[in-house]
């Protein structure tokens, strides 16, 4: 199975097909998507910002194992 996604700016377009598909039948199907959502942060700094935003003071904080896999 072979997937492509495009974004045509014609009518026509051309598609390459793998070498391992030529000279057999094969199915082609167009389809919309939906439209992509807009990204929560445009920027590297908004990023950033985020995650700069919470800050945990673990000085003196030690990981138990037992502790973390009781049941």
């Amino acid at each position: 199975m072979y997937t492509q996604i495009i974004t045509p700016t014609e009518k026509q377009t051309r598609i390459d097909i793998p070498t391992d598909m030529i000279g057999k039948r094969i199915k082609i199907t167009v389809d919309t998507l939906p439209e992509e959502e807009t990204p929560a942060f445009n920027t590297v700094e908004e990023v950033h910002a985020a995650f700069n935003a919470i800050r945990l003071d673990l000085r003196g904080w030690k990981f138990n194992r037992d502790e973390a896999n009781e049941r």
